[in-house]
């Protein structure tokens, strides 16, 4: 249960701007992709509200830690493999609310299942901003499918 970063921004297969982080989590993908999609089990490592309608095209809205809102669309949703969403700020002229794009792929590797974060389309300079909340976020995602049940997260 570790998250392993691979921002590889100046590699030959990862543009710049995109950030790739990988988590290993003891569970299947299916168990996994319901803390993707589930409003309850999302809530559980990753926010403090959440309004979503995981279908292609539906909304996302999530209060990610009682102060940074996070508004996109979803833009392809496949159990168990895969969910893909827009992404973006509210209120933020960096990074506004659907500009960039999260891919999250769930591999099933023996019992354990890899999760790739890919967060596509970052302006240059703040994908360090993003590697370290979603490091933090991969992290809770893997205890809470652990079963842990963790405090509501801190503001960044």
């Amino acid at each position: 249960m570790s998250t392993t970063p691979a921002t590889t921004p100046t590699s030959a297969t990862t543009p710049p701007g995109d950030l790739v982080l990988t988590e290993r989590i003891r569970a299947t993908p299916d168990q996994v992709f319901d803390f993707l999609v589930e409003p309850e089990k999302l809530l559980r490592w990753m926010g403090t509200d959440a309004k979503i309608d995981p279908t292609p095209g539906g909304d996302f809205w999530l209060n990610v830690n009682g102060e940074n809102i996070a508004i996109g669309k979803y833009v392809a949703v496949e159990r168990p493999n895969r969910v893909v969403l827009t992404w973006g700020w509210q209120d933020s002229p960096h990074v506004p609310p659907g500009s960039t794009e999260v891919t999250f792929t769930l591999t099933a590797d023996g019992d354990d299942t890899v999760v790739e974060l890919v967060h596509a389309g970052l302006p240059l300079g703040p994908e360090d901003e993003h590697k370290g909340g979603w490091t933090y976020f991969l992290d809770r995602m893997c205890r809470a499918v652990g079963g842990e049940t963790l405090p509501a997260p801190a503001p960044h």
